[in-house]
């Protein structure tokens, strides 16, 4: 054997045989195929990424964490391990307008930890980005926790505008 695989290991050339052949497919593709995983089950979305670089790689697009199905992770959780991997990922979803971990964040903060106005922003924004039960809880919030009149009425717009879209689904 030649020197040639001792020197071509040190420059980081890879014989053509030993190249992952995962790699010939597009990167979009792959960002398509961890969207569906993340959409059905976040913990194949975990196992998946363990796999190889190219799996990591896809996983942290944000149209993975926009799509990605967040109530499997116990909530209980986030109250006291702040730097869990499950946090952070849950934290990602948000930054990337996931409507569930926007409403998962809003409740969270406007129930467990009491922060009424950052839940409260947090809810009107889930609802929003078109998380109908978030937007439900909004008005039910602005209904029963306000007294102010203009928020009363806002949130009586709101359950009408959710009655008359749930109407228009229903057809």
């Amino acid at each position: 054997m030649d020197g040639t695989s001792k020197t071509s290991r040190k420059k980081g050339i890879v014989p053509v045989e030993y190249e992952c052949s995962l790699n010939i497919l597009p990167r979009d593709l792959w960002v398509r195929i961890a969207t569906k995983v993340a959409s059905y089950s976040i913990h194949d979305l975990f196992n998946m990424q363990a796999t190889c670089k190219v799996f990591l790689d896809a996983r942290s697009s944000g149209v993975v964490y926009q799509h990605a199905t967040v109530w499997q992770i116990r909530l209980v959780s986030f109250l006291f391990y702040i730097d869990r991997f499950e946090r952070r990922f849950l934290d990602h979803c948000v930054e990337a307008r996931n409507a569930d971990a926007i409403l998962r964040q809003g409740m969270t903060e406007y129930f467990w930890i009491g922060r009424h106005d950052i839940g409260m922003e947090l809810l009107d924004r889930a609802s929003t980005e078109g998380s109908v039960e978030s937007g439900y809880i909004f008005a039910m919030l602005l209904l029963c926790e306000h007294e102010d009149e203009e928020e009363m009425q806002r949130g009586v717009e709101m359950l009408d505008f959710i009655r008359t879209s749930r109407e228009m689904f229903m057809l």
